[in-house]
């Protein structure tokens, strides 16, 4: 990539999930190969590679949860599980030849903007320093796993463990488990532990609302059509896509979809439970969506079992071998599973990121993190995001967006090439003139209601969600526009915006 004075310009790239793929294949298929993406994990993939607790599967459906240049006519069924994506994303790295711009086993814990040189230095958990022109984030929402707060009165001798850590040399078949929470994770992870195990405690604090998932596997005809067939992938890609847009009002409070939706959860509810009291406690109070919806349809059945106990009362202290929760009743158990998500708010939160000035940019999100489309924030320079601020779609697949934001950095890029630029930052007008937009959209969303969720940041700003359609974001992605940024330094502060973040309003259901 050849900057300004014939400068080959380096891109640095944090993370080999997903987002990093599509951006390292999309900046090989623009001619640039000056770039290097990194992952403290042994291997590409992500999240699905750091992942493999027993259940693990995706809530979307397997050909919309890939790339749109790379469909796979070989799903083996409608909800793909964790070991086929992972060895999606691993043929795709290398049927693009990602090989040779991967360096595995790095963790980058620092990114310093040094505007002498107008570089970026990222230094690695070893101590070893990288200099880019250009650095991209890619390290997506579930990195930082959340433990819950437990009081160990005794030394716990059973096993501990959160489920993005699972250890497969623990002893589940007869053991004694516990699994605290009731999101996604549960509901993959209990009715499989429920199968071996001898006794489950399913420990919430609430009750989520729960949708079928009726997933199969796809016949040998159906695999043959998408082989074989022109456009056969495609045309059904697009089908699920559009089916997902069309559930759009999801986020909406009180809409008519939200409504049907939970017809729906209420009625496998009532088909599922026989038991009134315990139906009672498996209802959740909060509006559903305001929540990550959980689809599953064998997570309320497993609940049923004789080897499963529904505890409604949240885990507070651990002792040598057993689990006291907050009613004050012990159990005896031989592994606890956090089943209890990530820091999904705390965007770059194991990462020191410092721009202009060297200020922090935890810092400048003190009141919750935002960012242009998602990827550019004032006082960065040469520092783009992928799956950053108020991107998480409320209802299609997450490598969409993806794909979109890779797409206009590789234009970014481009942009610098032609015109021989070697600085690019987001000017602050540009910035305020996103975020009022958010906060308009965001107002009569499900997400604003009382219910938490990890798509608050500590102040009570929605900082995960995308308030419109999927299409809405890759309308306004479909085009890098030099007048919203800084193709030169220029004296604006680090941060500055002219518009403050807000806590978004609560409304009350």
């Amino acid at each position: 990539m050849i900057g300004a004075g014939g400068k080959t310009l380096s891109v640095g790239i944090i993370g080999a999930g997903p987002g990093g793929l599509a951006l390292g294949i999309f900046l090989r298929k623009a001619g640039f190969r000056d770039f290097t993406i990194f992952d403290r994990e042994d291997g590409v993939g992500g999240t699905w590679r750091i992942n493999h607790y027993p259940g693990l599967a995706c809530d979307v459906k397997s050909h919309l949860y890939s790339f749109s240049f790379d469909l796979n006519a070989n799903w083996s069924r409608l909800w793909s599980g964790q070991a086929e994506i992972l060895e999606y994303f691993e043929r795709c790295a290398d049927r693009y030849e990602l090989g040779k711009h991967l360096r595995l086993n790095t963790e980058i814990t620092s990114a310093a903007w040094d505007s002498v040189s107008e570089t970026w230095l990222l230094t690695t958990s070893a101590g070893a320093e990288h200099r880019f022109d250009v650095v991209i984030s890619a390290v997506g929402l579930f990195t930082q796993p959340v433990m819950p707060d437990l009081v160990e009165e005794e030394p716990f001798t059973g096993t501990l463990m959160h489920s993005s850590r699972w250890d497969d040399s623990v002893q589940i078949e007869g053991a004694r488990v516990a699994v605290l929470g009731t999101g996604s994770t549960a509901a993959q992870v209990i009715p499989e532990l429920a199968k071996v195990a001898e006794q489950v405690y399913s420990v919430q604090r609430s009750p989520t609302w729960i949708l079928p998932k009726p997933d199969r596997p796809y016949t040998d005809r159906e695999r043959w059509v998408f082989a074989n067939v022109p456009f056969a992938k495609k045309y059904y890609r697009t089908r699920l896509w559009l089916t997902s847009e069309q559930n759009i009002g999801v986020i909406e409070h009180g809409s008519d979809k939200t409504q049907a939706f939970k017809g729906v959860a209420e009625r496998m509810l009532a088909r599922t439970v026989a038991d009134e009291e315990l139906r009672q406690r498996l209802t959740p109070e909060h509006p559903l969506g305001c929540k990550r919806l959980v689809f599953s349809s064998d997570f309320i059945k497993a609940l049923t079992r004789p080897n499963v106990e529904v505890v409604s009362s949240p885990a507070r202290v651990l002792r040598a071998r057993s689990l006291v929760t907050a009613d004050g009743t012990e159990r005896e158990v031989d592994v606890v599973v956090c089943a209890t998500g990530y820091a999904a708010a705390d965007y770059l939160g194991e990462i020191d990121v410092r721009g202009e000035g060297g200020a922090a940019l935890h810092d400048v999100w003190r009141d919750g993190a935002f960012a242009y489309l998602g990827m550019a924030v004032p006082g960065f320079p040469n520092f783009f995001m992928l799956y950053g601020p108020n991107t998480n779609v409320g209802s299609n697949s997450v490598i969409f967006v993806l794909e979109a934001q890779a797409r206009y950095i590789v234009r970014a890029l481009r942009h610098m090439r032609r015109r021989r630029k070697t600085y690019v930052a987001v000017r602050p007008e540009a910035m305020a003139e996103f975020g009022r937009k958010i906060d308009k959209w965001m107002v009569g969303t499900v997400w604003t209601t009382r219910c938490s969720s990890y798509f608050r940041s500590a102040n009570g700003r929605v900082v995960t969600q995308w308030p419109r359609s999927a299409r809405a974001f890759w309308g306004m992605t479909r085009r890098f526009r030099p007048a919203d940024y800084y193709l030169e330094a220029a004296p604006a502060q680090p941060g500055e915006t002219t518009w403050t973040p807000q806590t978004h309003s609560i409304m009350t259901g």
